[in-house]
């Protein structure tokens, strides 16, 4: 039995050894150039170019450490050029194409997957296709394309992360709109000159926040443009600090025209109008979405627009969706500041 075991452990060796020297051969015969997916350096990395077969295409420029843009006009999400960096750097093979399945695996490549060219300054580093996923789930197909003479390698290779069970291809997106940067307030409390709410079926509700000097305030009553009196100056800093960094869900500049005309012709439910200390304003008008799910009122009513979400109009140009969760903490009543109150969010 014991014997028996040993035998057993040492066919198991013997299979391991051959299976790796099998890889490793099999990776040498190839050349280093047509199978040197990886970029070390990603700090030295200016520019990368991202398009498919069905004409989308995406070019991220380095306009300074940690400040992308996509397309020259908009400021890309820090995120996304993260987790495309980290994947450029760390690509490895996982294994090479089978010859049986060689054929059509090129072909699905050079067909329908996406190009990326990554560069450095005006001299481009690396060219090579992103295909789909293998059976198992477990790699990525790519194939590898030389940036002098753009001819492709004759063999793709299954690629990974390392260590990681990942499948590849979504990082390397097309949709000009996943690598926009979706912030919509990034003004600290230091730099907010004021903040007025506008609620638009309620004036008595609406108000003016006023930073006079650092940390010192007044509220006005839209209703009647009186100040508010005696309110809670901890709940007005402790409202300013909302501002600082809050995000919208996703974009909409996709959506069919009459749909659109059809929301920014409805009455806005708040008009939300935050100035900094340089007099820039921003503008965001939030809308009621309808129901995505049927939901009840107090009274046992169906309500009116979507508990979670809403639209909003970024200074009359970006229309979003907004989450209340995030909002919601944007828009309370006049209420809110009211000393010896708890505060009521709307």
């Amino acid at each position: 039995m014991k014997k028996n075991t040993i035998a057993f452990v040492v066919v198991l060796l013997l299979a391991g050894i051959t299976i790796l020297l099998m890889r490793q051969n099999g990776n040498s015969t190839v050349p280093k150039d047509l199978r040197d997916f990886a970029v070390a350096d990603t700090g030295s990395i200016t520019k990368i170019f991202l398009a498919d077969k069905a004409g989308h295409q995406v070019t991220l420029q380095k306009i300074k450490s940690g400040e992308w843009k996509v397309n020259g006009k908009w400021k890309a999400r820090n995120d996304g050029i993260f987790n495309l960096l980290f994947v450029i750097k760390n690509l490895s093979i996982k294994s090479m194409v089978g010859v049986q399945a060689q054929t059509n695996v090129v072909k699905g490549l050079i067909t329908g997957a996406v190009k990326i060219e990554i560069y450095k300054g005006d001299d481009l580093l690396k060219v090579y296709y992103v295909g789909g996923q293998t059976p198992d789930d477990q790699g990525t197909y790519m194939l590898l394309s030389d940036p002098k003479t753009n001819e492709n390698s004759a063999r793709p290779f299954v690629m990974c992360i390392e260590g990681q069970t990942r499948y590849l291809t979504p990082v390397y997106n097309t949709n000009e709109n996943e690598w926009r940067d979706r912030t919509a307030l990034a003004c600290y409390p230091p730099d907010i000159k004021s903040v007025k709410l506008e609620y638009v079926a309620a004036k008595g509700a609406s108000y003016e926040v006023i930073q006079t000097a650092f940390n010192r305030f007044k509220i006005t009553n839209l209703q009647n443009n009186a100040n508010y009196p005696d309110f809670d100056t901890m709940a007005v800093r402790q409202y300013l600090t909302y501002f600082a960094g809050q995000s919208f869900e996703t974009f909409l500049n996709g959506m069919d025209k009459t749909r659109r005309d059809s929301i920014l012709g409805s009455s806005p439910l708040y008009i939300l109008t935050i100035k900094d200390k340089n007099d820039k304003s921003t503008e965001i008008k939030l809308f009621g979405m309808e129901p995505h799910r049927e939901e009840l009122d107090a009274k046992g009513k169906p309500e009116k627009f979507d508990l979670d979400r809403m639209y909003a109009l970024i200074n009359k140009d970006e229309l979003v969706v907004a989450q209340f969760y995030v909002f919601g903490k944007l828009i309370p009543d006049i209420e809110y500041f009211a000393k010896n109150k708890a505060p009521v969010k709307k």
